[in-house]
């Protein structure tokens, strides 16, 4: 997995603050592999940035969508529109992303 480039020390204007100490923890990016152990830490690894920083539950999914890259990136811009709404959560993002990128025999 790749990791996106160090956010620079900067200071970030007031609304980014959040995405920028969740950046500064530099997580690791998901870009399409169908090894399903290198999924489960992207997951775990954004999970615990998240405790860390302490992200409201409202914002993680746009902060963990944007480390996603490559054809996760591209599935996820175009599922997105089916998928969000009120009821949409973590878990069922989490039961998709899985569905689309766990090999078959798992």
């Amino acid at each position: 997995m790749k990791r996106i480039p160090q956010v620079p020390a900067e200071t970030p204007p007031k609304e980014d603050k959040l995405a920028y100490r969740v950046a500064w923890r530099n997580p690791k990016v998901y870009d399409r592999s169908y090894d399903p152990v290198v999924l489960e830490e992207w997951i775990r690894g954004m999970e615990n940035v998240f405790t860390v920083v302490e992200v409201p539950e409202e914002k993680k999914m746009n902060i963990r969508t944007y480390y996603l890259l490559g054809e996760v990136g591209i599935w996820w811009n175009t599922m997105k529109d089916k998928l969000l709404g009120p009821e949409f959560t973590w878990n069922k993002f989490l039961a998709e992303l899985r569905a689309k990128f766990y090999p078959a025999m798992v």
